[in-house]
């Protein structure tokens, strides 16, 4: 859901194993997946120099290959469904256009930038992995992957992101920016946009901050600034009765879509899909609850925050009961968070030190975090995405 250049950087502090000198506990590293880690990197200079780089990560050795270099910062990272092409927005700046820069994940090799007048934000890949949309200023950008070439724009008024798609694809549906009040389905097949819905109350204040479609493509799921959620039928495409939180930053559902899990205000509230009504918060210890990641199994959600008043733990929270587990720490903040396809190890872009970005694995059979992984070494502007191959 981050857009390019609206990471915030957490604040480092130093690993307590690194202090005491203890050995970390060692992760055994998954078999599936490459994780790819990105990064942006800003000179202060006339003009202001914005750079970028791609690492990939063999999560089965846990060991960083070569940088995949960018020009321009690095935004959004998108895969294929077949794993093959990852897709990596880049922001303009200066005057510079935005591109999407297509990754073959076998060789790690970059293809040709395909650009764009205005800043590329956020990229999201239909089901049957033929078309990529790309977010540019005030439109929707349909692109072929089998020729990488840009079709006919979708106008959106003050623009907006893809947050979703129908599982045949045949819907996409759009967050729109400029009036947060308002969801836009896209017919895939002709590009077109249908009837805006309006979610949230009307206001300075009251928008909506978040969408998601669960993994059935049943509902999607918008949560408005003032801590409700609106579940829209993609039958319909019809709102329904707002669901009040404990504050709408990021959601989660599990595999099965029978349930929803809302982060905020220190809280995950989970929502039941069959009723659409909230059951009892889960208090996190967190200051706020930023990011979520769910295991492919739906067994257990871990939680983090990394701005504001960041914290160097992890918490896990078991679905079947909901009840929060041991924090684990990790020795910085972690700004993302993603888990390997067989569910075996987490990821959490982690910082060691002012100046070295790194990626910690955690073991999600004992709970415990390995040897952060070096990515870069340097003072990045905000912070790192990562994203793992499907």
């Amino acid at each position: 859901m981050r857009r390019a250049f609206m990471i915030t950087a957490a604040a480092a502090v130093l690993a307590t194993c690194g202090v005491l000198g203890m050995a970390p506990p060692a992760v055994q590293a998954s078999s599936a997946g490459t994780l790819y880690a990105g990064y942006t990197v800003i000179k202060s200079s006339n003009p202001l120099q914005i750079s970028g780089a791609i690492v990939p990560v063999n999560t089965a050795t846990n060991r960083a290959g070569q940088p995949i270099r960018m020009s321009g910062g690095v935004g959004d990272i998108a895969f294929t469904p077949d794993g093959k092409t990852a897709y990596v927005a880049s922001s303009g700046i200066n005057d510079l256009p935005g591109k999407v820069t297509p990754i073959s994940t076998a060789t790690n090799t970059p293809g040709r930038p395909i650009r764009f007048q205005g800043a590329a934000s956020g990229v999201a890949i239909t089901p049957n992995g033929r078309t990529a949309y790309v977010s540019i200023a005030d439109k929707i950008v349909p692109i072929s992957t089998a020729t990488n070439t840009a079709g006919k724009p979708i106008h959106i008024n003050g623009g907006g992101d893809v947050t979703g798609f129908t599982p045949d694809g045949k819907t996409a549906y759009v967050l729109a920016g400029s009036s947060r009040s308002r969801i836009i389905p896209v017919h895939t097949a002709t590009n077109t946009a249908g009837k805006p819905i309006r979610v949230c109350r009307a206001g300075s204040l009251d928008f909506a901050r978040l969408s998601a479609i669960t993994p059935d493509g049943k509902t999607v799921y918008v949560g408005c600034y003032d801590n409700m959620v609106i579940p829209i039928s993609t039958a319909t495409n019809t709102a329904g009765r707002p669901i009040r939180v404990g504050g709408t930053i990021t959601i989660a559902f599990t595999p099965d879509s029978k349930t929803v899990y809302v982060g905020g205000a220190g809280t995950v509230t989970p929502i039941s899909t069959a009723t659409n009504r909230a059951g009892k918060p889960i208090r996190t210890g967190l200051p706020v609850v930023e990011v979520m990641a769910m295991t492919p199994d739906g067994k257990r959600l871990y939680v983090t925050n990394y701005e504001g008043r960041p914290v160097d733990t992890i918490v896990p929270i078991r679905t079947a009961t909901n009840t929060p587990g041991a924090p684990i720490h990790i020795g910085s903040p972690a700004d993302a968070l993603a888990i390997t396809p067989d569910g075996k190890t987490l990821y959490a872009a982690t910082q060691s030190g002012s100046t070295r970005d790194t990626v910690t694995p955690i073991s999600t059979a004992t709970n415990r975090a390995g040897t952060p992984i070096n990515v870069h070494r340097g003072r990045v502007f905000g912070g790192e995405l990562i994203a793992i191959t499907p």
